[in-house]
């Protein structure tokens, strides 16, 4: 639920918890975001706020939307839980292996997923040269560089 308070929105913190294990956040959309792909999500005087991830906040969640969403609208992005076909860059995938944000794009880590602040997701599969990969994104919120 949104609420408003005189002109602007606020969009609430509580996340979703859905049956199937997901987890999800409702944002306001800071541009188009284009589904499957990674935003970060910060916390801004509206509430939840998308950002690009080049957006140098240290403290964000990893948000990823199952549709498009229009600039300015409040929909719900998945932060928590297996997705499939998210889009990244071009990476060489090793299952159990963590991604993070390096520089404004989502890297590989070579090596297990161990839980470090900067870790949002661990692979779920092991791809060659793939633009989309399935994971097991973490809901929590991320402390690191990017």
């Amino acid at each position: 639920m949104v609420f408003s308070r005189t002109t602007a929105q606020y969009v609430p913190f509580e996340p979703r918890y859905d049956s199937d294990g997901t987890v999800w956040l409702k944002v306001q959309a800071h541009g188009d975001l284009t589904a499957k792909t990674c935003y970060k999500v910060i916390i801004n005087e509206f509430g939840l706020f998308t950002a690009a991830l080049a957006n140098d906040t240290k403290e964000y969640y990893v948000g990823v939307p199952p549709a498009a969403i229009s600039s300015g609208d409040v929909d719900w992005v998945q932060f928590g839980g297996y997705i499939a076909d998210m889009v990244t860059e071009s990476l060489s995938a090793t299952a159990g292996y963590a991604l993070r944000l390096y520089q404004g794009t989502v890297v590989q880590v070579s090596s297990d997923f161990s839980g470090a602040a900067s870790q949002f997701a661990a692979l779920a599969d092991s791809e060659s040269a793939a633009a989309t990969h399935n994971a097991m994104l973490r809901p929590v919120l991320i402390i690191g560089t990017s």
